[in-house]
């Protein structure tokens, strides 16, 4: 089949690698485009403009990373179909998604923006942020067709085991992004709604970019409006593996936002600096989260072909690779926090609060390290529960009580504390379940034929 690649056979270190690298970069290039706006947007307004992007940013999170979940059960699935040979079910697969997406990013436009009110009232939204953050929200609400395109197209291409060519698409669309940020934020002083507006546009090319890639490049998706229909069994299979893991970032996003509420209250500077420190832990991560997806996708092909051995051999060298990134990362985090934090905003409050929280929260980094290719690997080999499970244990029985009580007794030196407590539980829990379930992770691989519809 074109552009596909076997991830069964060769070396498996040199795979994770060449796999992972590109999603590295497209997650990079991805996370700039809030991070984008939040420069322009504190560079040529104020506080209150940074605020208004910031309050928005795990909003945009929960949108993005959900819709990452659903998609990261389409690329198991059609993986997993690959693994097995069963190519000529992937096609039903895939319009299934393109419909399903499509329905689903035009009923969260309309709701979305009816309720932006509610939603910026829900999180404590300084009131002089306020009219900036609904201008920006409601852009990014009209445009979720773009958002959920795009991210559908690299979920195809992840199951091909194809993660460059999204890569270049993000990388393109980033650039027009920051030339459209200084046009509408930095020449034409249009502020929230400026970036809103720039972002919207760079994701409808990134999303025009992949449709014109899939047609000209004969792949086995085309896009074709006349094929685009639901198929019940085929839509049922993806939910089975996507749904989890969409309310397994869905519930993670939400923690960071009942987080944003808690910091909010400390005020518009500390607003901002939490929106800061949140973007810079973000990329700090992208690594390990890359080496999630690009794991799913190794151990579901894996797992299809009857090779469990190699899932867990790459479950090992993702472990390595992963964690000596983010011991890098943490240094230069630790070491550098004033200056990352200036590129954003200059205010030396807003300065000093982030400063204070990525001391704190840079050795979260290794910990994640160890989570998210765990994570992947889990979701890989058809246990997507799992982490759904795991996800309410360690943010909402630890990491927001942790944070509530932290605040009370260090103010906002408590948000780190409590942003690092997530992951070490994960560590254990992901840990503990792997060891317990290896053997009959192993038989699933020798038995059966991966993730069942």
């Amino acid at each position: 089949m074109a552009l596909y690649t076997d991830l069964t056979q060769g070396n498996v270190r040199g795979h994770l690698l060449r796999f992972a690298f590109p999603l590295v970069i497209s997650n990079l290039f991805q996370a700039l485009y809030n991070a984008v706006d939040m420069i322009f947007v504190g560079q040529f307004t104020n506080p209150a403009g940074l605020s208004a992007v910031s309050v928005c940013g795990p909003i945009m999170n929960i949108l993005i990373m959900t819709i990452s979940g659903l998609s990261v059960g389409v690329s198991i699935v059609i993986a997993a179909q690959l693994g097995q040979g069963r190519q000529d079910r992937v096609k039903a697969i895939a319009n299934t998604c393109i419909a399903f997406y499509g329905i689903c990013a035009l009923a969260l436009s309309l709701v979305g923006w009816f309720l932006t009110p509610a939603i910026l009232s829900w999180v404590n939204t300084p009131v002089s942020a306020l009219p900036g953050a609904t201008d920006y929200l409601r852009t990014i609400f009209l445009g979720l067709l773009f958002m959920f395109g795009y991210n559908l197209i690299g979920a195809f291409q992840r199951g091909f085991g194809d993660s460059r060519s999204s890569m270049l698409f993000i990388i393109v669309a980033t650039l027009a992004n920051i030339l459209l940020d200084y046009i509408f934020v930095g020449l034409m002083y249009m502020g929230p709604l400026g970036a809103a507006i720039a972002t919207v546009m760079a994701q409808a090319l990134s999303f025009i970019l992949g449709l014109i890639y899939f047609r000209v490049k004969d792949h086995v998706i085309r896009f074709r409006p006349r094929e685009i229909r639901i198929h019940k069994q085929e839509l049922k299979y993806v939910l089975k593996i996507g749904l989890p893991s969409a309310l397994h970032q869905l519930l993670l996003n939400l923690s960071l936002t009942i987080f944003s509420g808690i910091v909010n209250a400390f005020g518009v500077e500390a607003s901002a600096a939490y929106g800061v420190g949140v973007k810079v832990d973000s990329f700090a991560t992208l690594p390990s989260d890359a080496i999630n997806a690009a794991l799913a996708s190794f151990g579901s092909q894996n797992i299809g072909a009857k090779k469990p051995e190699r899932a867990f051999a790459g479950l090992r060298e993702a472990l390595k690779i992963s964690v000596g990134i983010a011991i890098l990362v943490a240094a230069a985090a630790f070491f550098f926090a004033p200056g990352i934090t200036a590129l954003f905003n200059q205010d030396p409050q807003v300065i000093e609060y982030t400063t204070t929280y990525l001391h704190i929260t840079c050795f979260s980094y290794v910990f994640f390290a160890l989570v998210f290719p765990m994570t992947g690997f889990i979701r890989g080999t058809g246990n997507v529960m799992y982490p759904l499970k795991n996800v309410i244990l360690s943010q909402y029985i630890v990491r927001i009580p942790v944070a509530l009580l932290a605040t009370h007794l260090w103010g906002f030196t408590g948000v780190g504390l409590a942003i690092l407590a997530g992951p070490i539980f994960s560590t254990v829990s992901y840990s503990l379940f792997i060891h317990r379930k290896k053997p009959e992770i192993l038989r699933l691989g020798a038995e059966e034929t991966g993730p069942q519809a």
